[in-house]
């Protein structure tokens, strides 16, 4: 995730294929994963915070 995320992959599509990948039925199941990881919760909250001000490309 990580690395998807440094990279600029889209992460919906990714997580949507790891998901499949893993035979997860549902995508919120493969996220329950990420949630215990604090690197990538602090990458979430920072896009988050980017988005709910207008930055970085987001409106």
């Amino acid at each position: 995730m990580e690395r998807w995320q440094a990279e600029g992959c889209d992460i919906d599509n990714a997580i949507a294929a790891l998901s499949t990948y893993v035979g997860h039925a549902k995508v919120s199941d493969t996220y329950w994963y990420m949630s215990g990881i604090p690197d990538l919760m602090a990458i979430a909250g920072s896009r988050f915070e980017g988005f709910a001000l207008g930055e970085d490309g987001y409106v």
